[in-house]
């Protein structure tokens, strides 16, 4: 039932997430899939992610690395396709199930959340959307201040007056979200360990106490680098060393 439910998603979401991509390349990628070359469709898409980046073009190569049984690659382009499309139900489903795939199960610290509708809503349909969005309310707000300025009637300036404070709350909004999503999607404080296998320690060398054991596929949060190590916190909370080469950021 599991693999029933990963291949009616995969199957079914590839042909939409192809559809902002460039035609041609699009459909030589989305024909390899439906014949089941994954390998070449990932040439192709891989082709794209040097000069083209969304999350539907990320959602895809995760997708064929998940076809061709590496885990870990699929789970680190999940993570960067979640990361320009928060909220988005395909990409979350997909990652899900790679997930469940890994060897390691961390258990992550509660945290305040306030839903899929909310994910959805701040990470727009892309990362320039709350831009897009912040200059339309800036040219609103001027329309409405110059509209302000010529009107004499006391009704009607207290009407802009009142409009223009609205239009100044949503453009701060705005701007707001538009900074935070750049910073969000450009932090590169999280990485997927590839390594088979990596002991963390509790100090930055080699011969230092192994804490515990990690695999490839599990998320970490990289706090800092030192001596040529790198210091991960899990999603627990567990701290320890580990050298930078055993991981890719997201």
């Amino acid at each position: 039932m599991k693999a029933l439910l990963l291949t009616l998603l995969l199957a079914g979401s590839i042909g939409s997430a192809t559809a902002q991509m460039p035609p041609a390349l699009a459909d030589s990628a989305q024909s390899a899939y439906a014949r089941g070359d994954h390998q070449r469709a990932l040439l192709f898409y891989d082709s794209l992610n040097g000069s083209w980046n969304s999350a539907s073009l990320l959602f895809n190569i995760g997708n064929c690395h998940f076809k061709l049984n590496d885990v870990p690659r699929a789970i680190l382009y999940y993570e960067r396709a979640l990361r320009l499309a928060p909220g988005a139900e395909d990409i979350q489903a997909n990652l899900d199930l790679a997930r469940m795939q890994a060897v390691d199960r961390v258990n992550e610290l509660p945290a305040f959340t306030l839903g899929g509708f909310w994910e959805r809503t701040r990470g727009g349909r892309d990362i320039d959307q709350w831009a897009r969005r912040s200059l339309w309310a800036s040219l609103l707000l001027f329309i409405l201040l110059s509209a302000w300025v010529l009107v004499r009637r006391r009704r009607g300036r207290n009407v802009l007056l009142g409009a223009s404070g609205l239009a100044l709350v949503v453009t701060i909004s705005c701007v707001a979200l538009a900074a935070y999503r750049v910073r969000e999607a450009t932090d590169d404080s999280q990485a997927i360990i590839m390594a088979a296998k990596v002991d963390v320690r509790s100090e930055p060398r080699e011969g230092a106490t192994a804490l515990f054991v990690l695999h490839e596929g599990t998320k970490v949060m990289v706090l800092q680098e030192q001596n040529g190590w790198s210091e991960v916190r899990l999603p627990n909370g567990s701290v320890g060393w580990m050298p930078p080469s055993s991981l890719v950021r997201i």
